[in-house]
This record gives structure tokens, C-alpha cells and sequence, in this order.
């Protein structure tokens, strides 16, 4: 089986999953909006990346952006599903952890830094400003952190921190990534690990626009 068809597999489950579920409770739970309730199954919206996004339960199965009128790619639409499905409506420590801290962290650290640091310090290594321009756009907020740390709102319960060191003539430069100590309470390692990329490649198209 290919990758492709192993992530469509796994959505067809999600959904599945997400068909049977109470959506208002999972709405309460996931920090989610309610915009209908009826005879159907409820719709929900919630901003993810700062984009607002419709889950439409039935066949088909609906995730879509609303802003561009579009579906969500195949990896968010997986990760918003195991989102509504593992959330537990914890409320946020303030606490932060590495990567390596969460539960199965260790066994898909080396796929995490290679989707996120390197990518993230060739863009921004020795460009704190850019960095911060280019957080903006995604709703981050400054944190007191590193040279430059910023803090973004990916999901309505899953706050993720990017921190850059900009390094000197002796010391190259260095990020880290820092999760609230809740976090598995809405997302699987794995996911995370996607979630992590998904935000250092969106930082990334934006500062290419900037620079242009």
C-alpha cells in the first residue's frame, strides 16, 4: 500500500469514526464552534492556521476551508479529524515540552526534525526580523524567548511555539519547537510531527512572498 493510500485509509476511518460521534460534544471538548443543529448531524468551525474551517459530517465527508471556498489537503484533513477525535477539552498547562517529551516523541524524533528545524534555519537561521514578519501573518504572537520566539494558535486548543537563536560568529544558528504539556490530550505523536512541518512550511511561503 502506498503512503497516499495508507492516509486515505486513515481518513476513511477517521470520518467514519466522526459520523457516529455526538459532533456537539466533540465540538465542547475540541474548543469548536457549533453552527447547526437539526435533524442532521452538526457542522463545526474552528480556526486552523488561522483560516476558518467547516467540518460537515455525512457523505461526503466535508472539511473545508471557508475562506477559499476549498477542501483542505489530504494530511489537514486527517489531522483536523484526530483533532475532533482525541480531544479531551483539557485546558492548557502553560507548561512547555520538546517534542521528545510527548508520548512515542523519541521513535519519530528524526522524521520531526527533518520535516521542521532544518527546513525552518535555512529559511530563517539569520533572519530574525523575517521570521517575526512572516509569524505575523499566521496570527503568532511574540513570546520572551531566543532571539526571536513567537507563538501561534494552530488549533483552538493546541498553542505551538517556534523559538530561533540567531547564532554569532562562533555559534551557528538554533531552534527549538515547544508544545504545551497538554498536547497529547488532542493530537498523537505522529500527527504532531506533521502539524510541526505543516506550520514551519507555511512560515516559509509566507517569507517568500515577503521577500518578493
Amino acid at each position: 500500500m502506498s503512503r497516499t493510500d495508507e492516509y486515505r485509509e486513515a481518513l476513511r476511518l477517521a470520518e467514519a469514526a466522526l459520523n457516529k460521534a455526538d459532533m456537539a460534544s466533540l465540538a465542547l471538548r475540541a474548543g469548536a464552534e457549533v453552527i447547526r443543529l437539526g435533524a442532521a448531524a452538526a457542522q463545526l468551525r474552528f480556526r486552523f492556521f488561522n483560516n476558518p474551517v467547516r467540518i460537515e459530517p455525512g457523505t461526503p465527508f466535508i472539511i473545508c476551508n471557508e475562506e477559499q471556498q476549498a477542501d483542505v489537503s489530504l494530511e489537514e484533513k486527517i489531522v483536523i479529524c484526530h483533532y475532533l477525535l482525541q480531544a479531551k477539552g483539557t485546558v492548557p498547562s502553560g507548561q512547555s515540552i520538546t517534542f521528545r517529551q510527548i508520548p512515542d516523541g523519541q521513535f519519530y524524533d528524526a522524521a520531526f526534525q527533518q520535516r521542521t528545524r532544518g527546513p525552518f534555519l535555512s529559511c530563517f537561521g539569520d533572519k530574525p526580523d523575517l521570521f517575526r514578519a512572516s509569524a505575523e501573518k499566521l496570527a503568532g504572537a511574540p513570546v520572551a524567548a531566543g532571539d526571536a520566539g513567537m507563538v501561534f494558535p494552530v488549533l483552538p486548543r493546541v498553542p505551538v511555539q517556534l523559538i530561533l537563536w540567531q547564532g554569532d560568529e562562533e555559534l551557528p544558528p538554533e531552534s527549538t519547537i515547544l508544545f504545551d504539556a497538554t498536547i497529547s490530550d488532542y493530537l498523537p505523536a505522529e500527527d504532531i510531527a506533521v502539524l510541526s512541518g505543516m506550520l514551519v512550511y507555511r512560515l516559509i511561503s509566507i517569507a517568500r512572498a515577503l521577500k518578493t
